[in-house]
């Protein structure tokens, strides 16, 4: 079963999110006090922990949870979430899976010590039921029938 690692969000989307011990997801909007919220099917977005993993490895420092703009790190999803897949976090919240990162020259306008991993192997998600999310609440995957 997947976990949810880290929940974050800040108001400045220049800025890395800031470390939350719970979020309110608000459906169809996003995580309240996010500066991504009511901005369209893109409201939260996800790094799977694996691929921050790598990614430390590779830079040789730590990425601490919303430095690369994130507002979920999640451990033990598949590498690919198909677009309509649904995450069901803890009792009340859902996400559909909207896409797996940027549109090809789409800009990206923040990067952590010249990192970024959100329109390569981030996910974005729309809040199709909304609740509260807290590091630690379990993540289960219902992947879209095909």
């Amino acid at each position: 079963m997947a976990t949810v690692i880290a929940v974050c969000a800040g108001e400045d989307r220049q800025k890395p999110k800031n470390a939350l011990e719970a979020a309110r997801f608000v459906e169809g909007m996003g995580i309240a006090g996010d500066g991504h919220f009511g901005m369209g099917d893109r409201q939260v977005s996800l790094l799977r922990s694996e691929d921050v993993a790598l990614a430390e490895a590779e830079a040789g420092f730590p990425f601490p949870p919303g430095s690369l703009a994130e507002n979920l790190v999640v451990r033990g999803l598949p590498t690919e979430l198909a677009p309509g897949s649904l995450l069901r976090i803890g009792t009340e919240v859902v996400l559909e899976v909207v896409e797996k990162g940027k549109k090809p020259g789409e800009p990206h306008s923040y990067d952590y010590r010249g990192w970024c991993l959100l329109p390569t192997v981030g996910y974005f998600l729309k809040v199709s039921a909304g609740g509260v999310v807290s590091p630690g609440d379990a993540v289960v995957l219902e992947e879209k029938a095909s």
